[in-house]
């Protein structure tokens, strides 16, 4: 019998042992992984709601839900709204609309600091839910937070870090609460974020005229929680089937002194668009105007224009941003302009550049005409710009406006 242990063991070296042994532990552990801890009575699940921040991707706040347990030295957050830089071209994905977000998991002292430093508030609403539906909620974090789980595509409106949250606890516990009754009128997703987007009044410009009309859809009550300020009024307000709360009172874990907003001014999108469109005017009306600043004013107004154009036309064909497919505001920022912004320079390309004016001229009255019927809103801003344009296109068409106007002032 010694003999046979040691024929049987001898041909293995130190490297092979050491192999067969990761072979058994390996899956073993992912087993392991894969089931949570039991929760004991003491355990708490709740859903923590932190204010916008100051950057753009952090205006609309932040949605987490928090698992403790005394017993078992846990408290954990569980966070939808990570993104994952090392996927390969992050950034080129990140452009084209693919948003690889994924589930992380960090200890509660870690998350908060990041937030009080920026100062937006947390709060808490702790899920007076059962044992049971505590434990398969835990269940489900841990098995999302799985290597070949945690990964999802990101959508703003539809399937966002607060929305997964919304989607997660439901499943949990069979949806065995109600939410608030609908209400009688619902905004639209372009109206439940004007509030967020209102304080940086250039963002608000950017995010408004690259939105298309799936911005412009009535979102039910359940979408009104891609926002993690909704989703938490909408827990606090939502009732179990015996009429309890389904969240205890709320907690405010931190709360910062927001100082008041300041006023932009003459640095508003308004204000800089309205003087743009006055001088407009003026370059292309006013018979005494140089012709070579005329030709630089509106050589800047077309390269915006057209570098707006390419930019709707991307998002609309080549992005998975679906809510910027569709824009109709490429009727005025046409794309082709930003070829006018170069042949206004060249004497033998006038005719093709009157020609092109002329034509923009019509589709430019046909978006002030028609647009107060169309499904997507247009912002301000587009009309201001729209007019602008309308102005230089004018002015390069060879219309004879004013008869009074020189020959020389007529040409380009």
């Amino acid at each position: 019998m010694g003999k046979f242990t040691d024929l049987c063991i001898k041909p293995y070296s130190m490297r092979t042992r050491i192999l067969i042994l990761l072979i058994f532990l390996f899956p073993a552990g992912k087993i392991v992984r894969a089931q949570a801890p039991a929760l004991s009575s003491e355990s708490t699940v709740s859903l923590l709601t932190c204010g916008p921040g100051p950057e753009v991707y952090t205006y609309f706040g932040h949605s987490a839900l928090r698992v403790t347990d005394a017993a078992l030295n846990l408290d954990r957050v569980y966070n939808y709204g990570t993104f994952d830089f090392n996927v390969p071209d992050f950034y080129g994905q990140f452009i084209d609309g693919k948003l690889w977000y994924m589930l992380s998991v960090v200890r509660f002292r870690g998350f908060i600091p990041d937030y009080m430093a920026e100062k937006r508030f947390i709060k808490e609403l702790t899920l007076n839910i059962s044992i049971e539906d505590r434990q398969e909620l835990f269940n489900l974090l841990e098995k999302n937070y799985l290597p070949e789980n945690r990964h999802y595509w990101y959508d703003f409106f539809k399937d966002n870090c607060s929305s997964r949250i919304r989607d997660i606890v439901v499943k949990a516990t069979g949806g065995k609460f109600l939410w608030p009754p609908e209400p009688s009128e619902h905004l639209t997703y372009r109206q439940l974020i004007m509030p967020y987007i209102s304080l940086n009044t250039w963002a608000r410009t950017g995010i408004l005229i690259t939105l298309a009309s799936g911005a412009d859809e009535k979102a039910s009550q359940d979408g009104y929680m891609f926002l993690p300020d909704h989703m938490h009024r909408l827990f606090a307000l939502a009732r179990q089937a015996d009429g309890t709360p389904l969240c205890k009172p709320e907690k405010i874990l931190f709360m910062p002194e927001y100082p008041k907003p300041k006023g932009t001014g003459l640095l508003h999108p308004y204000t800089i668009l309205s003087l743009i469109l006055i001088f407009s005017l003026i370059f292309a009306f006013y018979r005494k105007t140089p012709e070579r600043l005329t030709k630089i004013f509106f050589t800047g107004i077309f390269i915006i224009a057209g570098l707006l154009g390419w930019l709707f036309c991307y998002m609309w064909f080549f992005s998975g941003h679906m809510v910027c497919h569709g824009n109709l505001n490429i009727a005025w920022a046409f794309p082709l302009t930003l070829f006018l912004a170069g042949t206004l320079w060249i004497r033998k390309a006038k005719p093709v550049n009157r020609i092109y004016s002329k034509a923009m001229i019509i589709l430019i009255l046909l978006f002030l005409i028609t647009f107060p019927f169309w499904k997507q809103r247009v912002p301000f801003e587009a009309i201001l710009f729209s007019l602008t344009l309308l102005a230089g296109f004018i002015r390069f068409s060879g219309l004879n406006i004013f008869s009074n106007r020189k020959t020389q002032n007529q040409t380009n």
